[in-house]
């Protein structure tokens, strides 16, 4: 069997922003389609250490901005909190998972969204109402026990379930925050590796 060895891991860090709005008297928040592993609709976020920024302020900013099309004019931390979650990229080491920094997030409020067509699948402002109706959806399919591989696109990327959850934009018990571990934690079927994406199967253990 053809291998391939990992010149690059997960850092292990990620930044994560919390978007808001105020339109006539309701709060909207900025969600995005993922385009790579994980699945679902999510914050702005990113790798806080992969590009060499000199904070994870500056990693949010460029992120946002890449992704959203959106200038960051404030950011405020709201959780730091390190989860077991997994990438499209080989695991960190020695710990799998990302240390996360999620902050609150200013930008100004009439401004068009422009999804970056290759990290997403689009962007839109929904509602708090819609935000608990996609955290549902997904915890209603973590709870069937099906694969991670097959959750429908138009849910909450499951680790987002809990880090709203934490900042209390969403509501979900502790039965159904650790159904959608399962989710978060179930590594994919594809990595990439900086040159394109290899199959799981197909990486050479070890590695740096």
């Amino acid at each position: 069997m053809t291998t391939t060895t990992i010149t690059r891991r997960c850092c292990g860090t990620s930044v994560g922003g919390r978007i808001r709005r105020t339109i006539a008297g309701r709060t909207e928040y900025a969600l995005l389609g993922r385009a790579w592993w994980p699945i679902g609709w999510a914050m702005v976020a990113g790798h806080a250490a992969d590009e060499g920024q000199a904070s994870p302020e500056a990693a949010l900013v460029a992120e946002t901005a890449e992704e959203l099309g959106l200038t960051v004019q404030s950011c405020t931390p709201l959780l730091a909190v390190d989860l077991p979650n997994l990438c499209q990229s080989p695991p960190a080491r020695p710990v799998a998972g990302h240390r996360w920094t999620v902050y609150d997030v200013e930008v100004a409020p009439d401004t068009a969204l422009c999804p970056d067509p290759t990290e997403t699948t689009g962007a839109e402002w929904i509602s708090g109402e819609e935000l608990q109706r996609l955290a549902e959806a997904t915890i209603a399919y973590a709870r069937t026990g099906r694969p991670a591989r097959d959750q429908h696109r138009l849910t909450l990327e499951a680790v987002w379930v809990e880090l709203l959850a934490r900042t209390g934009d969403i509501t979900a018990t502790a039965a159904d925050r650790q159904a959608v571990a399962r989710l978060y934690t179930t590594p994919p079927d594809e990595y990439w590796t900086g040159g394109g994406l290899v199959p799981a199967h197909h990486l050479a253990r070890g590695g740096r």
